[in-house]
């Protein structure tokens, strides 16, 4: 199982690479994309992460699923034409699509999480359509799973794991990292 992970600079630094870590440690394939096509990215509290591809070469049949992370990079790249085509590729293909904090957002505007449950940042709600928002750490509604802010990776990664592996794995994953 292969996720692809939008990054620029500005992304939250826990939710990209702490859940890229867990899911890596859980046996899923995190590869991160450069939504800028640069040769490395800085996260909003000085991570730089060089081990990155560029977003133009992406190819949605090579992945299972979009994660995106948040930070206040989301709101920059919420709007650039490339990360809503890319959304909506893996969409229309039926992926798994995964998003925390801010990132929701991104689906949200969409309209990709319409009639959805949702959780995602506090203060988002106006930006998510006609999504529908939970008072949940993480929740999974179909192939989507979204995440409330940093504080919630963990959660995250286990509806993530949950979802795929089934509760058994999970288990198994919780007792691994001595959860």
């Amino acid at each position: 199982m292969k996720f692809a992970c939008l990054l620029a600079d500005g992304f939250e630094d826990v939710e990209a690479l702490a859940s890229s870590a867990l899911l890596r440690r859980a046996g899923f394939t995190v590869d991160f994309y450069s939504v800028y096509n640069q040769k490395k990215v800085t996260g909003a509290y000085k991570t730089v992460v060089t081990d990155i591809q560029y977003m133009k070469k992406l190819n949605v049949d090579n992945y299972d699923g979009l994660f995106i992370p948040g930070g206040k990079a989301t709101f920059k790249i919420r709007d650039e034409q490339s990360v809503k085509e890319v959304a909506k590729a893996f969409d229309q293909k039926e992926k798994w699509m995964l998003a925390l904090c801010a990132a929701p957002t991104v689906y949200g505007l969409l309209g990709l999480l319409d009639g959805k449950k949702y959780i995602s940042y506090p203060g988002t709600e106006n930006e998510m359509g006609k999504a529908i928002r939970v008072d949940e750490k993480a929740i999974r509604d179909g192939r989507y799973i979204t995440s409330r802010s940093a504080g919630t990776v963990y959660d995250f990664v286990f509806e993530i794991i949950k979802a795929i592996k089934g509760e058994e794995a999970l288990n198994k994953f919780k007792e691994n990292i001595v959860y």
